[in-house]
């Protein structure tokens, strides 16, 4: 992350179109829909990763949000990261969604540098919702990547587990998937281990700067190995879990930042688990290489109204610094994926005029998240523009067209991205969530 501004949040509701996106798309409605912020907390310091659920058992849902800290300016030199983040869960305290409870899981006393996105979970299976939270980032000046989860004890107290011990690690994560990966009746978690550094985790492979890795599941308190499973060098921050190649197994597709070479891979099972191979085996397939670095890959289910499931990615790249650059346009796309899935995925830009600010170690657009915002009951794309400080929705139009409309303006380096119907509340609709970094905010906009 670059170093934490703190300009004022200046929030601009886009009434008219960006720009449309494919050639030959039919005409946008005369006017998009407008969207009013709700600010749920305007004290989250380094707003960072935002997730909603059920977790305290009220009806509505709550957001699990991380925040970083506050970078420390330093003169003449790059600033200093903060030592540790915390992370809150929010509580609707009234009616709409401007009234808000916030209480702590934890706080930077539990020394978390960096707690990046948040996974629910009911990981001990006692009926209630604990939080499973992977941290580190290239910026700690030393290791300082964690995996850990918090046992929800009631009475609004939380048990900590360390799977892996902040700084016992090399690499740092950023998403944990709880799922049964091998297939033996325990949930594991799937994640991918980075550094800024090539790293060695496999004996005779070459080192790499990100590591597939599996911690799996256990009978024990504790709920999981702290000794993971490396499955092969590659992969980014945000990992998914998917049965990609419809055969019935699972198999596992990441976009990829700090390693070169793709933007998006994915890992295909190719037999099954045995004393050699816990996890099964695996044979590495590149999905594009066009895209330049990436941030996000996930599947998003009847995106078209067609019953099927397409790919969408999102890369992470800078075409105005350094000036002369030379790297793919900033866009979100969506993929034909192939009959056969081994050989590349054709992109589709859904996207136009995302492009990061001119400013080093910054790079659009980020995450996304899809859900119908404008209601009219088809699937829209929630988008934070990251290094490019605005956030924007894709509106779906006809023949699969998308129109980008900006949502908001004066939010650098957002995260969440999440389209969910916080509130239940009449009539019924679709919130859009975002944390926003560089005004250490959490806020919510609302189709008006």
């Amino acid at each position: 992350m670059p170093a934490l501004l703190r300009p004022a949040m200046a929030v601009l509701i886009a009434l008219a179109p960006l720009a449309a996106t494919p050639a030959g798309a039919s005409a946008p409605p005369s006017a998009a829909p407008s969207f009013s912020p709700h600010t749920v907390d305007p004290d989250l310091a380094g707003a960072a990763f935002a997730v909603t659920g059920n977790v305290e058992g009220d009806p509505r849902q709550e957001i699990v949000a991380t925040g970083f800290g506050r970078f420390t300016a330093v003169p003449g030199g790059p600033p200093l990261p903060p030592a540790a983040g915390r992370l809150a869960v929010y509580r609707q305290s009234g009616r709409g969604l401007d009234s808000w409870s916030k209480r702590l899981v934890f706080d930077t006393d539990a020394a978390i540098p960096f707690p990046n996105e948040p996974a629910l979970s009911d990981v001990d299976r006692d009926g209630d919702r604990d939080i499973v939270v992977p941290g580190g980032f290239f910026r700690c000046s030393t290791p300082c990547g964690s995996l850990t989860w918090w046992e929800q004890r009631g009475a609004g107290t939380w048990r900590r587990h360390d799977v892996v011990a902040p700084g016992s690690s090399p690499l740092f994560y950023h998403r944990a998937l709880l799922v049964d990966f091998d297939r033996d009746g325990r949930r594991d978690l799937v994640t991918v281990g980075e550094s800024a550094r090539p790293v060695t985790r496999i004996e005779g492979q070459a080192p790499a700067n990100s590591w597939i890795q599996v911690f799996r599941g256990t009978d024990g308190p504790e709920r999981f190995s702290s000794e993971p499973v490396d499955i092969a060098p590659g992969g980014g921050a945000l990992p998914v879990v998917e049965d990609i190649d419809h055969d019935g197994d699972l198999d596992l597709a990441s976009p990829q930042y700090f390693e070169p070479g793709a933007a998006y891979m994915w890992l295909e099972r190719t037999a099954a688990r045995s004393p050699r191979h816990p996890m099964g085996e695996f044979a590495r397939h590149v999905i594009d290489t066009t895209q330049g670095r990436a941030i996000a890959l996930r599947p998003v289910r009847n995106l078209y109204g067609d019953g099927r499931t397409t790919w969408v990615g999102a890369n992470h790249t800078n075409t105005a610094f350094p000036p002369g650059s030379t790297e793919p346009a900033s866009q979100v796309v969506a993929f034909t994926v192939p009959v056969d899935p081994r050989t590349a995925w054709t992109p589709i830009a859904l996207s136009s005029g995302i492009t990061s600010r001119g400013r080093a170690g910054q790079a659009a657009p980020g995450v996304f998240g899809s859900g119908d915002l404008d209601g009219d009951r088809d699937t829209d794309l929630l988008v934070s523009g990251d290094g490019d400080d605005r956030l924007f929705w894709l509106e779906q139009g006809d023949g699969r067209s998308f129109t980008t409309h900006v949502l908001a303006t004066g939010a650098g380096q957002a995260g969440g991205a999440v389209v969910t119907d916080l509130d239940h509340a009449w009539p019924l609709r679709n919130e859009a969530v975002f944390t926003v970094f560089e005004s250490d905010s959490l806020v919510v906009w609302t189709r008006d």
